[in-house]
């Protein structure tokens, strides 16, 4: 009922007008008119608040909807960078069919509480390549940050992906997020891998990572795609921001079913 009294009071305000307040004949409302609407509508949404509640979820909605398409449509025209860049540490085969890539940071709340569910997921899907894009959001606030990005990628080029899940898996098992991670907890962990810390060359090999995450229109982490290696459409891509492992992982079953 309160959804068809606004357009009933309406009516009734237009059909029962005088003739000195009928429509004029271009199709406008007159002066009296439309302040007779103003304040009939005016006085109904102090009455029912909850209507611009409804409709700021719904243009919230609209706004998130369109986000996700432009988002989707970026990673189309990005995928080779987001799929076949060289320099980006992956587990898993090389030619998977069905690839997750994960932008994160290891001082990022959220992207510690998601690492071991990902990891998890790796054990479940070896036929699923996983591509681990290293931003260092907070950089410019926790120097171990950069730190340890730079060293992720850094041990990923020097001893291969099976070190560089070893490296990185054991940086989010210290718990320590937030500021709390420190240069000598990424040298231990670096020198318990099997690498010689003395040649830690730090280059900010992430730079590119930061442009392709803002091309993307992600605004934190972890910000996570699920997408085929081939024949890519805005229907098999899902963009999965912040902390949510069930739609992680109902993005890599739907995925892993449209490639099969």
């Amino acid at each position: 009922m309160k959804k068809l009294l606004l357009p009933i009071m309406l009516g009734a305000l237009l059909t029962g007008c005088n003739e000195t307040t009928t429509v004029s004949n271009n199709g406008d409302f007159t002066a009296q008119q439309k302040a007779q609407i103003e304040q009939i509508a005016s006085q109904y949404i102090i009455n029912h608040p909850e209507v611009l509640v409804k409709a700021s979820k719904t243009l919230q909605q609209q706004q998130m909807q369109a986000q996700q398409n432009d988002a989707k449509q970026a990673v189309i025209a990005n995928a080779d960078q987001l799929l076949k860049d060289k320099a980006t540490p992956f587990i898993g085969p090389k030619d998977a069919k069905v690839n997750v890539i994960e932008f994160f940071d290891y001082q990022c709340m959220y992207c510690s509480k998601i690492a071991d569910v990902v990891k998890q997921l790796e054990a479940k899907n070896p036929d699923v390549k996983f591509i681990f894009k290293e931003t260092p959001i907070f950089a410019s606030r926790w120097e171990a940050s950069k730190y340890a990005a730079d060293m992720g990628n850094w041990i990923y080029q020097q001893k291969g992906g099976a070190t560089y899940a070893k490296y990185h898996n054991a940086v989010f098992a210290t718990g320590k997020d937030e500021g709390k991670l420190t240069k000598q907890d990424i040298n231990t962990i670096a020198t318990s891998v099997g690498v010689d810390v003395s040649k830690f060359d730090a280059n900010n090999t992430f730079m590119n990572n930061f442009e392709l995450f803002s091309k993307l229109g992600f605004q934190g982490t972890p910000a996570l795609i699920v997408m085929p290696s081939n024949n890519i459409t805005e229907d098999n891509i899902h963009i999965i921001n912040g902390y949510n492992p069930d739609a992680l992982a109902k993005a890599i079953s739907d995925v892993k079913a449209s490639t099969k």
